[in-house]
């Protein structure tokens, strides 16, 4: 251990000695000398003395010998543990035998040295100031990285909270806007907007809801959109019926699978159910690391699976499909089936 991997500064090493003989207080500053550092040792002699140095004043290294006619290095150690935990604490004794130095160690002593070997001293002060120094530094560290932590799940909670509101603004103004246009057609438009602006605002609320943004449980998403859509629905009654997986996703993927299902389930509700009750069956698990997403009923006419197939051709439904490399099947070898989505759980570039 170099003197130059010790923290440096313009004030002496401030070390506290426990020793109750004068002379091993004289070779114990002159060993620490051979460290190369400015030293100012303070000797204390008793338990008193001891407590009200550590109570009173920082220090860098506290040397102990081990025993001392009216105190002990082991109960020294334990009140420098509880009161200055950080602080390196080095036995300096002639009567340690092993099995004391042992337990010493598991009680949180630094290390321990022989006072018939002092020329050990200097290197062991160095080694147990570098790793102090280490330590401080690591938990300097660890405090910043906590304080940036939270910083940005601040930063994250109010940005969460202004997406919200805008989203709600949003909504609101959109509400406004269809029950004020008389245009049958210009109605229809905005209330698919709304439409896909709520299933934003719904991924976007379980992505946010206290369980941070890592994954997006899509599974969960899909059934409550379900059945909030077939809710809506006035001229039949759609019951809306589910065999569900848990399936999680990468948060990137939320925005475009919120919009991809609603456009499948809206689709659907508008096309093939336009004259009749029925079932709206969703499947939905993993298959072979493919997210799979399936409507279904007890059986589809083929005029419709033909309208549902027809109404589903719009540009925002193939960019989405693109955006998540997701294929988009009408089977219709399955009269029971309508229609079936896959695609990749992770990663999932874009189609060329």
């Amino acid at each position: 251990m170099k003197q130059s991997d010790v923290a440096q500064s313009d004030r002496s090493l401030r070390v506290l000695l426990l020793e109750d003989s004068a002379l091993d207080v004289e070779l114990v500053t002159e060993a620490l000398a051979a460290t190369g550092l400015a030293v100012t040792v303070h000797n204390v002699v008793d338990r008193a003395d001891f407590s009200n140095a550590v109570r009173e004043t920082s220090w860098d290294l506290i040397l102990a010998d081990y025993v001392l006619p009216a105190f002990d290095g082991l109960s020294a150690l334990s009140l420098a543990r509880e009161l200055c935990p950080d602080t390196p604490f080095i036995f300096v004794s002639g009567t340690l035998g092993e099995e004391v130095a042992v337990e010493a160690l598991k009680r949180g002593a630094t290390d321990y040295v022989l006072k018939q070997r002092l020329e050990r001293l200097p290197t062991t002060v160095l080694r147990a100031l570098s790793e102090a120094r280490a330590r401080a530094e690591q938990q300097r560290t660890q405090e910043a990285l906590h304080r940036l932590l939270e910083e940005r799940t601040a930063l994250l909670h109010e940005l969460d909270h202004r997406v919200k509101n805008n989203l709600q603004l949003l909504l609101s103004l959109l509400g406004i806007d269809i029950r004020q246009t008389r245009n049958r057609e210009v109605r229809e438009a905005l209330g698919y907007m709304k439409q896909r602006l709520q299933a934003l605002a719904a991924a976007h609320r379980d992505l946010y809801d206290g369980r941070g943004a890592a994954r997006f449980d899509a599974t969960t998403f899909a059934r409550s959109l379900c059945e909030e859509l077939t809710t809506q629905i006035d001229r039949v009654r759609i019951t809306p019926e589910f065999q569900l997986e848990a399936v999680e996703v990468e948060a990137a993927k939320a925005a475009p699978i919120a919009l991809l299902f609603n456009e499948i389930v809206v689709n659907a509700l508008t096309h093939a159910y336009e004259h009749r009750h029925g079932k709206l069956k969703l499947m939905m698990g993993n298959r072979d690391g493919r997210l799979l997403f399936q409507l279904s009923d007890d059986a589809f006419s083929p005029e419709e699976k033909n309208a549902a197939r027809k109404g589903s051709t719009g540009t925002i439904l193939r960019a989405l499909a693109r955006q998540l490399n997701a294929d988009v099947e009408w089977p219709d070898d399955d009269p029971a089936t309508l229609v079936r989505v896959t695609m990749p759980m992770q990663g999932g570039g874009q189609h060329p």
